[in-house]
């Protein structure tokens, strides 16, 4: 099991060039959790992610990890703890699903030092939880969009980091593909108790695997909680602009939203009003 971390923002602030983005949000992920951060189109989630896992160096605020500032960790023993997952990573031309993989021990080796056994398990055990080992020998161009997602996670998950941020890990995805890669993240939650921060944009799945959520709207952390405290119809339409119904959902029982639109059936009648 994967050692509990104190990873706190307090008062963070932090955008592009002159552009505000987030403004003075204050966290703490909850460690050996599948936390998601939810919100509208531009509103933020990216940048917070990316300023989590020191991509952005924030205007003003601070990040700690374990009560220390991350500015102040060096690289390559953050990269042991933290890894990243970017939206749309770029392919390098050529590369073969297990050299992709490989490239996840990066923060382990030494300068001038071979692979190591555990290097190796490392590597194979990252492949077996995404169910690409097959895939071993194929060119990354020759898979399709889901099987390339697993193969990215994969190079996440052979850094054996205990915290595994992720930026939109379904998206592009069609919904069979979205369920199986976090169904996928999950067993590796459950399994190995990996702290998993994610971006994802639709509520209901979020709702389903996160056992905590972070809703953001206009740069602004406005909740945060179990899905059954932060997803009710009033933080939807606050947050969206979207009039809807949460229910129980059949299958998890977590919460589910229903969108109410401008047109509704009228059931017993067949009249569409």
């Amino acid at each position: 099991m994967k050692p509990k971390h104190i990873f706190q923002a307090e008062k963070v602030v932090a955008g592009y060039d002159d552009k505000t983005v987030i403004q003075e949000i204050s966290l703490e992920i909850p460690s050996n959790k599948i936390n998601v951060i939810i919100g509208a189109n531009a509103c933020g989630k990216s940048t917070l992610l990316k300023t989590l896992a020191r991509l952005i160096k924030p205007i003003s605020g601070k990040i700690t990890l374990d009560g220390k500032a991350i500015s102040k960790v060096p690289p390559k023993q953050l990269a042991r703890i933290v890894g990243l997952l970017p939206q749309s990573p770029i392919v390098p031309e050529g590369i073969s699903v297990a050299d992709l993989v490989g490239r996840g021990r990066f923060p382990h080796q030494a300068l001038f030092g071979g692979w190591t056994k555990k290097d190796y398990e490392a590597v194979a055990e990252a492949m077996e939880i995404m169910n690409i080992t097959e895939l071993a020998n194929q060119h990354i161009d020759e898979l399709s969009g889901g099987q390339r997602q697993r193969v990215w996670i994969a190079m996440a998950l052979a850094q054996q980091t205990d915290i595994l941020f992720l930026d939109e890990p379904t998206t592009f995805l069609d919904i069979t593909y979205q369920v199986e890669i976090l169904d996928l993240l999950t067993d590796l939650n459950r399994r190995h108790g990996t702290t998993i921060v994610m971006v994802l944009h639709d509520i209901n799945l979020s709702a389903r695997y996160a056992d905590h959520i972070f809703a953001l709207n206009k740069g602004k952390l406005v909740a945060d909680g179990t899905p059954s405290r932060v997803i009710t119809s009033n933080l939807i339409k606050d947050i969206f602009g979207l009039d809807c119904t949460v229910i129980k959902d059949p299958i998890s029982g977590s919460p589910f939203v229903v969108p109410i639109g401008r047109h509704h059936v009228t059931y017993g009648t067949g009249a569409l009003s």
